[in-house]
């Protein structure tokens, strides 16, 4: 078993043992699941943070069809009810306990995040290609670093099976499709070969509430979206004490948000992982990885407006919205802006790891090195009139760009003073900086042809900072069924390279912050677990400061004129609209402090063999502390219901049928700013979902599924009026058939 734990923990690039459940830190039999994402391959029931793993036979069973629906069933994480193909990719984001942007998603122990935005590449990981995925609450910066916050999310790729094979093709509602394949191939005892390729295609829907799509979103539609992925690996194991693997992929998307003539979200990205771990002579392990990936983003903002005589098309197609008349007037479609992106990340990490029968039962020592550079070229354009045609419409050019560096130094040790009883205490400094930067911007006139101004901007100043992050963690048996456990941490996100260096808008100026500090969490969690016979439990308390949280305000009159607004704005800029900024401006600032705390119960329950509940309840408390962005305290914060509850059953009549429902439910919340008048809000709701599983025989199987099967039309994004909804996703089925050799 000690040699296990220590395989796992010299590389959380290698997928470790899985078994066929849906878990918590509490379920029964579930010894063999080590979690990786805890970097010494700790064993699931002796996680010290609340930990929930979704295993490949809940992935079959379950009605989601992409990765990110799936995790919106997972107590905690808030996912928006669109799903992401039919999102714009620079907002692809989870709420975690509350928070925002604060939660560390890996594949294979790889940063699976977007160098530039931060957010979350849910192309790159189809379903098909998942074995498990590990959600480890608490904050993981002692050990993982920037961006884990809330928590870690670590997605197991699914490895090399002797000589088998799969493949599946689903067909469901708005014309989606998903057909995907992989082959493994055993070459030598010691080596094999994984090949596989998958596509996916919807049309989606259109998100905009009926009653608004014409008089304020002329020719939106539905959101299309195209994906694709093929992979290649190479997977090396001669001996239990040698192991690693190469894996190289490429990875395309293009999203068409709007259905807009000009909407479309191209990516393009190769990658690689390696990873190599060897067991030395006197037991210690030694791991090494490396990785890479390159991303080309080309991104189109489309918009429509009514072309006709009768209306403006400069007017803002939002205001008060358009006559019966205007509505049947010809639209024109246009794009507001344009984003060239291309983007690079290296990186890689080395540990050693020890594990021991004493009271010190495992220590490890590692270094982690990431560097991420790019830029953002952006034109925005004035909406096209007859009096502006296409070739006049140029309004602004903005360039920003740069890079960082992350390295980071952590240990960690297990120290079992007594039976039953173990403390883990973790603990990492991180050193990282942002250099050779730059933000420039230019503004055109038109009168006969586009005229540049002189650019303004230029370099902006390097900057150098340093993080400590410790953690210390205890869980103790009390008895053979129960158990309790503690946990305390501090944890950071360093502002991206968006944050830092891309300035953009059209009509108002949103302009980059070079000198911002990360955002600090300091927190803590108890909780109480419990298994016997049939049943599982648990529950956990959490509490969370987040100081220096990343937000924009508007640069007035009476604020000061940041160095940065200045450089974009001119030296003599106080904050009235000018020549070179002459919208309104905002700047980012880290000026807001947060707390969250919350209540977190998790139970399942076996009556027989062949039938399983579980269920899921999650509290949460989340405001603003002290602000200087405006916003009010002690307000709970938009977009997160104090309650989310969740019910499953899972039901297997025979050993063909594999019957699985799901009740989610979200208490009202604010979608609105908080200093909206009056506040937009959306009020409780229910979405069901079930889903059929057959085998056909040994090789074949067919499923079924039905979301949100009561139709309900509810929204959970963001929204600054009644008008601006962002539907979640509407019934929808999907027919999928899988064979395997």
């Amino acid at each position: 078993m000690s040699r296990l734990l220590i395989s796992c923990a010299a590389t959380s690039l290698t997928a470790c043992l899985a078994a066929p459940t849906w878990a918590t830190t509490v379920s029964n039999g579930l010894d063999e699941i080590v979690i990786s994402a805890s970097r010494t391959g700790t064993p699931l029931e002796e996680m010290p943070l609340h930990t929930t793993v979704v295993d490949r036979a809940a992935i079959d069973a379950s009605p989601s069809q992409t990765l990110d629906d799936l995790l919106r069933h997972v107590p905690s994480l808030l996912l928006p009810g669109s799903p992401s193909y039919t999102t714009d990719p620079t907002g692809h984001n989870i709420k975690f306990r509350g928070m925002d942007k604060k939660v560390l998603v890996l594949l294979d122990g790889v940063p699976v995040l977007d160098p530039f935005y931060t957010t979350i590449q849910w192309y790159k990981v189809p379903l098909s290609h998942v074995e498990r995925v590990e959600i480890v609450r608490g904050g993981g910066s002692s050990l993982w670093g920037n961006l884990a916050v809330g928590g870690v999310i670590n997605i197991v790729s699914r490895r090399p099976d002797a000589q088998a094979g799969e493949a599946a093709l689903s067909v469901g509602s708005d014309a989606t499709w998903n057909v995907a394949a992989r082959q493994d191939i055993r070459l030598t005892a010691a080596l094999g070969l994984e090949l596989s390729a998958d596509a996916f295609g919807s049309d989606g829907y259109n998100n905009a509430p009926t009653d608004s799509r014409a008089a304020f979103y002329p020719g939106r539609d539905t959101s299309a979206a195209r994906r694709e992925n093929v992979r290649a690996g190479l997977y090396f194991h001669p001996d239990e004490r040698l192991d690693g693997f190469l894996r190289v992929g490429y990875h395309e998307q293009n999203e068409r948000i709007g259905g807009y003539q000009y909407g479309s979200n191209l990516q393009r990205s190769p990658d690689l992982q390696a990873a190599l771990s060897r067991t030395l002579t006197g037991g210690g392990m030694l791991a090494f990885s490396l990785y890479a990936q390159d991303v080309g983003f080309d991104k189109y903002n489309g918009a429509g407006c009514y072309a006709a005589a009768t209306y403006v098309c400069g007017v803002p197609v939002a205001g008060s919205g358009a006559t019966a008349a205007q509505q049947t007037a010809p639209v024109l479609q246009y794009a507001s802006s344009f984003d060239h992106l291309d983007y690079r990340e290296r990186g890689g990490s080395a540990t050693y790891t020890e594990a021991h029968a004493g009271a010190l039962a495992q220590w490890q020592i590692g270094l982690d090195y990431r560097r991420i550079s790019g830029g953002d070229a952006q034109q925005t354009y004035r909406t096209p009139t007859a009096a502006l045609p296409q070739a006049l419409r140029i309004q602004r050019a903005n360039d920003g760009g740069g890079a960082q560096s992350f390295i980071g130094l952590f240990a960690q040790i297990k120290w079992r003073p007594v039976q039953h009883f173990e403390l883990q205490l973790s603990a990492r400094g991180d050193r990282f900086g942002s250099t050779a930067g730059h933000a420039l911007q230019t503004n055109y006139s038109n009168v006969t042809a586009p005229v540049a101004a002189a650019p303004s901007g230029g370099a902006v100043p390097d900057l150098t900072q340093t993080t400590f992050d410790p953690s210390l963690s205890l869980r103790y048996e009390l008895t053979p069924t129960i158990a309790v456990r503690a946990s305390g941490y501090k944890a950071f996100r360093a502002p991206g390279l968006n944050n830092l260096y891309r300035s953009f808008g059209s009509s108002s100026i949103s302009i980059a912050n070079p000198l911002l500090k990360p955002e600090t969490l300091v927190g803590a969690e108890a909780g109480l677990d419990w298994r016997t016979g049939r049943w599982s439990a648990s529950l956990t308390a959490f509490q969370a400061q987040v100081d220096g949280v990343v937000a924009t305000y508007r640069i007035s009159t009476t604020t000061p004129i940041p160095d940065a607004v200045q450089a974009i704005c001119g030296p003599g800029y106080t904050g009235a609209a000018n020549t070179s900024c002459p919208g309104t401006v905002s700047f980012y600032t880290n000026g807001q402090d947060q707390r969250a705390t919350g209540l977190e119960f998790d139970a399942s329950w076996a009556p027989l063999a062949r039938l399983a509940f579980d269920g899921y309840a999650t509290y949460t408390d989340t405001y603003y502390t002290s602000t200087t962005t405006g916003d009010p305290t002690d307000a709970q914060l938009p977009l997160v219901p104090h309650l989310v509850a969740g019910l499953g059953a899972r039901w297997q009549p025979n050993a063909t049928w594999n019957l699985k429902a799901q009740l989610r439910y979200n208490s009202a919340m604010t979608l609105s700013s908080l200093t909206s008048v009056p506040l937009i809000r959306q009020g409780g709701y229910a979405v069901a979902n079930f889903s059929a599983v057959a085998k056909v025989n040994a090789h074949l199987q067919l499923a079924f599924s039905l979301t949100n099967a009561g139709a309900k039309q509810y929204t959970d994004s963001s929204a600054s009026n009644v008008q601006s909804y962002a539907l979640g996703a509407p019934r929808a089925y999907a027919i999928e058939l899988r064979a395997r050799w």
